[in-house]
């Protein structure tokens, strides 16, 4: 129903399934903030194939990505990987 979707993989426990427009939608924005930290303080998405929202405070060593259990730490190098997956998806 919601067309193509993908899985963004944060570790084996924490994922987000997103439309491929989402998953653009974070590339870009995850490409901005490697490039310049201070642009934003926090990064949030509400997927419509999840049953939880993507929510992570932008830090000078990365994002901390709120989950259930506690946070999720991404370096920037994390984040850049993680951009480049997101966009050739």
């Amino acid at each position: 129903m919601l067309g193509e979707m993908l899985r963004m993989m944060l570790s084996e426990r924490l994922f987000y399934d997103l439309t491929l427009e989402e998953g653009r939608t974070l590339s870009r924005a995850f490409t901005a903030l490697a490039h310049d930290w201070r642009r934003n303080d926090l990064v949030y998405l509400s997927p419509v194939g999840s049953d939880h929202e993507f929510s992570a405070a932008v830090t000078q060593e990365g994002l901390d990505v709120e989950t259930a259990d506690g946070s999720h730490h991404l370096n920037w190098d994390d984040v850049t990987e993680l951009a480049e997956r997101l966009a050739v998806e």
